[in-house]
């Protein structure tokens, strides 16, 4: 079972942030590794394990523990941990994704 430190708990990490860390060390792979097996960014990556991306999507989940090369039960608590992520309406998107729509001429938004 993986559990937060203190570290990750006093610099804002999630449970699923901390748990990823924690596989992907196990499994001695450094970012840019976990990145190419998996055929996610490795900007993605730090941001899911620093916790500002606290909920990643079905799919970027089941690369992960296909990389991470994990068993069953890992890869579903891993997918319970980005689910409960994405639930507490946790910042999803980097803040530049969330730039306000500017008005329209007539004064409406897209």
């Amino acid at each position: 079972m993986t559990r937060l430190s203190q570290s990750d708990e006093s610099h804002g990490a999630t449970a699923f942030g901390a748990m990823l860390r924690s596989l992907r060390r196990a499994a001695r792979l450094t970012l840019e590794e976990l990145s190419q097996a998996s055929g996610v960014s490795v900007r993605a990556l730090g941001d899911m394990e620093r916790g500002r991306s606290r909920g990643p999507q079905r799919r970027t989940v089941d690369a992960l523990a296909a990389a991470l090369k994990l068993d069953r039960e890992q890869s579903q608590r891993l997918q319970r941990l980005a689910d409960a992520g994405r639930e507490r309406g946790g910042p999803a998107a980097p803040p530049y994704l969330l730039r306000t729509v500017p008005d329209l001429p007539d004064g409406s938004r897209n």
